[in-house]
């Protein structure tokens, strides 16, 4: 978090989960910016050790005039998500 939170272009950042189901909503000014955090620094490193711990990731970017809340955001995460692999 600590990372997104430095980053040029971020905006917001909020996470819930309950064992081991997590999820991380963050909104950005542009799709570069968003890339650019993903891609880079301790982020990077964290996505690269969560399949010694996660058996699916998933991630879903759109655009959007506000921040959508939970039930919207997992709705659209479990029906449009794209799996990682790392």
């Amino acid at each position: 978090m600590r990372q997104a939170q430095q980053s040029p272009g971020f905006i917001r950042m909020t996470n819930r989960g309950f064992w081991n189901d997590h999820y991380t909503l963050s909104a950005w000014e542009n799709e570069e910016a968003m890339k650019n955090f993903a891609r880079s620094g301790e982020h990077l490193k964290a996505m690269k050790q969560s399949k010694s711990i996660a058996d699916k990731l998933l991630t879903y970017s759109y655009v959007a005039e506000k921040f959508p809340d939970w039930n919207t955001a997992k709705q659209l995460i479990h029906k449009n998500g794209k799996v990682l692999t790392f």
